[in-house]
């Protein structure tokens, strides 16, 4: 009688349920930071607004003492003042990618090296450790593409950061508005920006961090034959999309994964992770534990919603979305 294999570990979990990703400490510090920069560079275009003479005029107008030249220069000084703050460190040492999306590109093979070792020793042989990876020329290749996407996302922000303050000024100076008033509305677009901001924080760390497994799990397979697919694991929170959270527990191929998150806006604020799970040649996992833990923690969460939202809906009862 032939001698079964031994079952191998199982995945490893995240332990915080509602952080699967782990990368929460790095998103708000980057939302603080980006929040400081445009803070600062709301303080400094107001001192541009105010380097222009303006006097009363009629019907609470202002007279405002430039001509097409030095609203030009002041114009190209706030522009150059935007990108200073917001692209420091420029297109190959940007902050947002040193500070942040480096270290959570960083973190996200570590996970997966330590996941894929647990359940294969031929992996954990193969791969050696963390260091080796990082220091691996397959691993910078990486670092480039995902360097590159950060900084596109920054000068998208930084260009419609230009573009909206110089529409407000302009917009002030032609109408006559009183400078404080113009001041104001430049703070105010400024917590606009902010809102954006914030959505890039969240979108690219979370994204490099899932990448970062992605592409760890693509290389067990490629370069070691195993058999392995994409273990889907919401935040199971009120706040998680309904699509996102009825992927939880379920296991989909990487080009499946990487599918889902190029469409429908499915990758902005996701905090959604996926773990590798080893299976075999019909896809079924080698140790089914951590999906049966999984499907039981949608169960007990977003079945629970689902049910009762249903039951509410059925009773003609309102309830919150």
């Amino acid at each position: 009688m032939a001698k079964l294999k031994k079952k191998p570990k199982p995945a490893i979990l995240p332990s915080n349920k509602l952080d699967p990703t782990g990368v929460d400490r790095l998103e708000r510090g980057a939302i603080r930071d980006y929040a400081r920069r445009l803070k600062q560079i709301s303080n400094r275009y107001i001192e541009l607004l105010n380097r222009i003479p303006a006097e009363p005029a009629v019907n609470q107008r202002y007279t405002f003492q430039l001509d097409p030249t030095m609203l030009s220069m002041l114009l190209q000084n706030g522009d150059s003042l935007v990108d200073e703050i917001l692209l420091q460190g420029g297109e190959f040492n940007s902050w947002l990618f040193q500070d942040y999306v480096s270290p959570s590109y960083q973190r996200g093979t570590a996970q997966e090296f330590a996941n894929l070792a647990q359940q294969s020793a031929a992996y954990e042989a193969y791969r050696g450790s963390v260091q080796d990876i990082l220091l691996s020329d397959a691993y910078q290749n990486r670092l480039v593409l995902v360097r590159a996407r950060t900084f596109e996302e920054m000068k998208g922000l930084s260009a419609d950061v230009k573009q909206n303050l110089s529409r407000v000024l302009t917009d002030g100076i032609g109408r006559g508005q009183n400078p404080r008033e113009v001041a104001r509305r430049i703070r105010d677009q400024i917590g606009i920006e902010q809102g954006r901001a914030n959505r890039i924080a969240r979108t690219e760390i979370t994204t490099a961090l899932r990448r970062a497994r992605w592409d760890e799990h693509d290389s067990a397979s490629d370069d070691l034959g195993l058999n392995v697919m994409l273990l889907h694991l919401s935040a199971l929170s009120p706040t998680t999309r309904q699509t996102h959270a009825l992927r939880h527990g379920k296991l989909y191929t990487s080009e499946e994964v990487r599918d889902w998150y190029s469409v429908n806006g499915n990758a902005i604020n996701c905090k959604c992770s996926q773990v590798t799970v080893l299976v075999d040649e019909k896809g079924v996992p080698l140790n089914s534990s951590v999906i049966d833990i999984a499907k039981k923690e949608f169960t007990q969460t977003w079945g629970k919603r689902m049910a009762t939202n249903k039951t509410h809906h059925c009773c003609d009862h309102k309830h919150a979305a």
